[in-house]
């Protein structure tokens, strides 16, 4: 049994906070230190290389919802930090498949002051470059699809009620796993101007995940669903070298959830 929702600090508004200085960067001084950056002798490559590896830390949070009865839900927001390496690669030139691993935690102080510690996080999924408008400052529509697994486990404090008649409850420390699975659909337009290359799209993201009690006087296993579905994603990558072998990358999502995230790219 949850316990009645605790006063918490939201954690979306410091989020915003930090988003207004993140779409500076991508929109008004990323153009701007492109722009101050010597032309390409040649135009992009289209094919970087065979591999491209992804290194990226994410902050995430977004309200999560469970059925503790029937017709009785029970919200919390639920924080994540993510450390994610992404290994892809691009057999022929429109597809691109790609595997990632890393390490993600997981807090919601509304579920019993729920910490889940770090633990190995796996997922995978493909991109589909639906359209493509060549040269230096080409345009490009991709969609892509992923999934990101991962299970944290705490031990909390919850009140259950050992007998109804008479009404007796008690406190106890009851195990906590919560099996975390997110699947995630993307469309983004993508466009160049020289080391610049921004991007916008809107996303449709789902949860299908489980909250697991445990112990002597309490056993549940309950629905983890998520409260959005519809967002929006904005980013940039921004090249340092003439080959672009190596770029900055950072990404901020919104509606369903809000999350920052600063990444390496590297190609081979």
């Amino acid at each position: 049994m949850k316990d009645p929702p605790k006063y918490k600090r939201p954690v979306w508004p410091l989020l915003i906070k930090y988003c207004i200085p993140f779409l500076s960067i991508v929109f008004y001084i990323a153009p701007i230190h492109a722009e101050e950056i010597p032309p390409l002798p040649t135009p992009p490559r289209n094919i970087k290389g065979v591999f491209e590896l992804d290194l990226s830390t994410q902050i995430t949070t977004r309200t999560v919802v469970e059925e503790t009865s029937p017709g009785v839900n029970f919200e919390g927001d639920a924080e994540s930090t993510r450390l994610m390496a992404r290994l892809a690669t691009r057999p022929w030139h429109p597809v691109e498949f790609y595997l990632q691993a890393g390490t993600a935690n997981l807090v919601i102080d509304q579920f019993n002051d729920y910490r889940g510690d770090y633990n190995f996080a796996y997922g995978g999924g493909a991109s589909l470059t639906l359209y493509e408008y060549p040269g230096p400052k080409r345009f490009q529509v991709v969609t892509r699809a992923d999934t990101l697994n991962f299970k944290t486990t705490d031990h909390v404090l919850t009140t259950v009620t050992v007998s109804e008649i008479p009404l007796i409850k008690e406190d106890v420390f009851v195990k906590e796993t919560i099996h975390w699975t997110e699947y995630t659909l993307e469309g983004v337009g993508i466009w160049r101007s020289q080391y610049w290359e921004p991007y916008l799209g809107v996303r449709f993201s789902l949860l299908d995940s489980t909250d697991n009690l445990s112990g002597t006087l309490l056993s549940r296993k309950l629905s983890l669903k998520e409260d959005s579905n519809l967002g929006f994603v904005a980013g940039t990558n921004l090249y340092f070298d003439p080959r672009e072998n190596f770029a900055l990358n950072l990404e901020a999502t919104l509606i369903d959830q809000l999350a920052l995230k600063v990444g390496l790219k590297l190609w081979y």
